[in-house]
């Protein structure tokens, strides 16, 4: 039985990715910040689905899941980078929105209920983004993001490094987004696009570093996923922004250092 490692395992895209491979059969072991919520979680998963406390932003947290996961199992066959956060902690919007909280509370008491329900629908669409840009954004914002995007995803692989070549067919599966596809970057949420423009970019470097040992590493843009990071108003189910990395995570045979998206290979 294969070890399946996911970051980020307790909700949207990351709990789907545990449910598909439990229900194939692998061993999971399921990585969320909260202890709590990844438990509730997984009370609707199977017997071989072990949840233990991650926060990829805290290098203490990573190797006390590396000492449990080498002492329990020795080995990780894949490593699933899926934890993240959204355009929405950028810090635009919420600035924008705190004022407009204000403003409504004091003069229209009970609307800020109805904004606030509406607050997805303007980040999906990038209004407030495209009013900061890259050229304004706060850069303590776009650090915050990409400690958890990049750095978190980094730390993971180098942390695990040694019980992914435990085994004969480790991989690596970066969960990344069309939005750091350089062809596509401009001013729209900018700190999330440069944490997943600098993932894949780590995807290709390792790759090509990690050629000889047999590890290999791709990275997957899910699409528009109906997640607390999506919005209601998304156009795929998290059934179907979790195939690509399954199918990456249990093909016999898969190749290196690309980008896919519906498990096919996309530009970077």
């Amino acid at each position: 039985m294969k070890t399946v490692l996911v970051t980020g395992g307790n909700r949207g895209i990351g709990f789907e990715i545990c449910r598909q491979l439990d229900d194939l059969g692998y061993q999971v072991i399921l990585g969320t910040r909260n202890l709590q919520k990844g438990e509730k979680a997984a009370a609707s998963l199977g017997k071989n689905v072990v949840v233990r406390q991650l926060d990829v932003t805290d290098e203490k947290s990573m190797l006390n899941l590396f000492t449990f996961t080498k002492n329990k199992f020795g080995i990780v066959d894949v490593l699933i980078n899926n934890a993240g956060i959204g355009a929405s902690h950028d810090g635009e919007e919420n600035t924008l929105l705190a004022k407009a909280k204000n403003l409504l509370a004091k003069d229209f008491p009970g609307a800020w209920e109805v904004a606030r329900q509406v607050k997805p629908l303007f980040q999906n669409a990038g209004i407030v983004a495209r009013a900061e840009g890259a050229k304004n954004i706060s850069l303590a914002a776009v650090k915050h993001v990409m400690e958890t995007n990049f750095y978190g995803a980094w730390r993971m692989i180098q942390i695990f490094m040694p019980l992914l070549q435990k085994s004969r067919s480790g991989r690596i599966i970066n969960i990344s987004s069309g939005m750091g596809e350089l062809k596509s970057l401009s001013g729209v949420y900018p700190g999330y696009s440069l944490s997943k423009t600098s993932l894949n970019a780590l995807t290709i470097m390792l790759s090509n570093e990690l050629g000889e040992t047999g590890i290999k590493i791709n990275a997957i843009c899910p699409g528009w996923v109906k997640t607390d990071m999506g919005g209601p108003g998304a156009p795929r189910t998290v059934s179907q922004g979790a195939d690509t990395a399954v199918w990456l995570a249990t093909e016999k045979e898969i190749p290196s250092g690309k980008f896919f998206r519906d498990r096919k290979e996309i530009n970077w």
